[in-house]
């Protein structure tokens, strides 16, 4: 198998144990033996967990590519893009779940979060400005484009830890809910071209 193949074949072992379990149960030596491979020949492509966990993460972050994406043309297309997020999200799902925990345990994978979640406020920041200069939406105030960007990331990095919170088992369902919540944020605000234009997504 070569280097390359291996990597991905580590890195989906990984994923799909994160997701069925959990990070801490998950070891190494269970991520080599579903990848099919010896636990030196893991150590090889990643030094420790956490490098895996890194590197799932960058994957993740370049498949939504949210920072470098232009501003939606439309309603349409931005509900699409939520979907298509929520979809990403979904398949890298223990992140919603262990974000935090991880971030606590790995300061390099706490600096790569903090500095895309920074990013991430800005772009939104943009994103509600833009959309009201389209005649999307009409807000009352300057502050209220901060609060929807502020309610926009909280929906975005804490619905599934507020399902779980819940004390049931989240369904990939219940998770793209948050394109749902994230569009009910905009309904107060929104113009009688947006109403139009949702009707149609």
């Amino acid at each position: 198998m070569g280097g390359e193949r291996t990597k991905e074949t580590i890195l989906a072992a990984a994923l799909k144990l994160f997701n069925e379990e959990d990070t801490q149960k998950a070891t190494t030596n269970h991520i080599a033996s579903a990848a099919g491979i010896s636990p030196g020949n893991l150590y090889y492509h990643f030094r420790n967990k956490e490098a895996i966990i890194r590197a799932l993460y960058d994957r993740m972050m370049q498949t939504i590519g949210f920072e470098s994406r232009e501003l939606p043309a439309s309603i349409c297309e931005l509900k699409r893009f939520c979907g298509f997020v929520a979809d990403v999200w979904w398949e890298y799902r223990f992140f919603r779940r262990e974000l935090l925990f991880l971030m606590r345990r790995d300061p390099l994978l706490a600096e790569r979060v903090a500095k895309d979640n920074r990013a991430y406020h800005a772009k939104l920041l943009a994103l509600v400005a833009h959309l009201e200069r389209e005649g999307y939406l009409t807000l009352p105030n300057d502050d209220a484009i901060e609060g929807l960007a502020d309610t926009i990331m909280l929906y975005s990095h804490f619905w599934t830890p507020y399902l779980m919170s819940l004390g049931n088992e989240v369904t990939e369902a219940q998770a793209r809910m948050v394109t749902e919540r994230i569009f009910g944020l905009f309904a107060p605000w929104m113009t009688a071209r947006g109403r139009e234009e949702m009707v149609l997504c």
